[in-house]
């Protein structure tokens, strides 16, 4: 089933479906790590900096350097194929992290998640890409984000629940075996949309249609843009464990009631985002840049009271509201990308994008709110009761205006108006 060729079957509903679920999982495995952070922390005694390097850096790394080779494979090689190899490397190193009993057994499990997870997303938005038209190619990533977001809440809440009963170590090892499901569901009954003489080596994507990208100065604002936006992404890694150390409540209690909060403002931004966005772009292609810089910037208007330390019944839903509004400009923002990147490139453009990502906001930031967590606690501040931890988050706020900026700023100066409609080209 994942030969060359279109079949009439593979409706895009059908596709969604599959790499929907995959992306679901790809979220549940990785969140699922935050969610451990003050277990791990506990048992194998580990500082701040410690977990923020094993949240971030080892992580952000490997998915950094991975994806962008993930994203020049997807372009010219068979991108179901992709997927699957890329869905048994992460769940077989999930699976292994319960296993770890040292820093670096424990990094070494980081790298390899990253290394597998960093093949799932070019090659299946690049798939999207490819079987919708142009007009719902940005609602279609949204939902596709959006399962992601699904994957968010069930990881933090089923996560939560499997802790309870067996421990952070056999949570992880259950996690990684499901992973066989997807794979499963993969294998039979997807096949890539792509003609099969795109998989012929002599035409594979040259470093000039690269360069060429590379080059367009909204390509390049993007990288930067993107990844400024994701950043509050990034400082959730962190989340679960300030309501623990601010609050007094147990990791369960968190995956819970919290997670619940966090999950569904994920769920709702995401597909509203989506929604929205395919109302107003019809009026004017610009809307996905200018819809993804307000979601940076009103984002921050709830998120601030909860890293004042504001009651835990107005903490609990302004999560809810800063993540909503953050996961908007989830879908906008790599349409934005998708609009501006032809089709020969558009998995390496996403692979660009997820370097930058990964760098910035999965790995900059939580390693660095670890860090700053740790010299805030050596200069007097406490740490026990989440006052260092506080600091070192409010100081990652200064990151999304930032991008807000330059959406807004290249909305007027990037070509949008060059993009083929490509399902059409490809369905023939």
């Amino acid at each position: 089933m994942t030969g060359g060729g279109v079949s009439k079957l593979q409706k895009p509903a059908l596709v969604l479906a599959i790499l929907g679920t995959i992306n679901l999982v790809n979220q549940m495995d990785r969140v699922l790590f935050s969610l451990m952070v003050e277990p791990i922390k506990a048992e194998l005694n580990f500082s701040d900096s410690q977990m923020g390097l094993l949240g971030g850096i080892a992580f952000a790394v490997s998915y950094a350097v991975i994806g962008l080779v993930a994203g020049r494979i997807a372009d010219s090689w068979n991108r179901v194929r992709l997927i699957g190899l890329a869905l048994m490397i992460w769940s077989a190193a999930t699976g292994a992290m319960g296993f770890a009993y040292s820093f670096l057994q424990m990094f070494a499990g980081r790298v390899a998640v990253g290394v597998g997870e960093a093949g799932c997303v070019p090659a299946s938005q690049s798939i999207i890409s490819d079987t919708v038209p142009v007009k719902d190619r940005a609602m279609m990533i949204s939902l596709f984000t959006g399962f992601g977001t699904v994957g968010t809440l069930v990881g933090l809440l089923l996560g939560g629940l499997v802790l309870e009963q067996i421990g952070w170590r056999m949570t992880f090892v259950a996690f990684g075996l499901f992973g066989a499901i997807p794979v499963a569901m993969l294998f039979l009954f997807l096949r890539d949309p792509r003609p099969e003489r795109r998989f012929v080596a002599s035409e594979a994507l040259s470093f000039s249609d690269v360069r060429a990208m590379l080059k367009r100065r909204e390509t390049q604002a993007l990288i930067i843009a993107i990844p400024l936006l994701y950043t509050m992404v990034g400082a959730a890694t962190w989340i679960p464990a300030f309501f623990q150390r601010t609050y007094g409540i147990s990791t369960e209690e968190f995956a819970r009631v919290g997670g619940a909060f966090l999950g569904l403002g994920l769920i709702a931004g995401t597909f509203g985002g989506g929604l929205i966005i395919k109302f107003l772009v019809k009026r004017d292609a610009r809307w996905e840049f200018w819809w993804s810089g307000m979601s940076c910037a009103l984002a921050l208007v709830p998120l601030l009271p909860i890293y004042l330390g504001a009651d835990l019944s107005i903490a609990y839903p302004c999560l809810f509201a800063a993540f909503f509004i953050s996961a908007t400009g989830f879908g906008p923002s790599m349409a934005c990308m998708h609009r501006v990147a032809n089709q020969a490139v558009r998995a390496t453009a996403i692979a660009v994008i997820m370097f930058a990502t990964s760098l910035i906001a999965y790995g900059g930031v939580p390693a660095a709110i670890g860090v700053l967590s740790d010299i805030f606690a050596q200069l007097g501040i406490s740490a026990d009761d989440g006052a260092s931890l506080r600091y070192a988050m409010l100081a990652t706020m200064l990151l999304p205006p930032l991008a807000s900026v330059m959406f807004f700023r290249y909305a007027y100066v990037a070509k949008l108006d060059d993009a083929p409609d490509d399902a059409k080209a490809i369905s023939g």
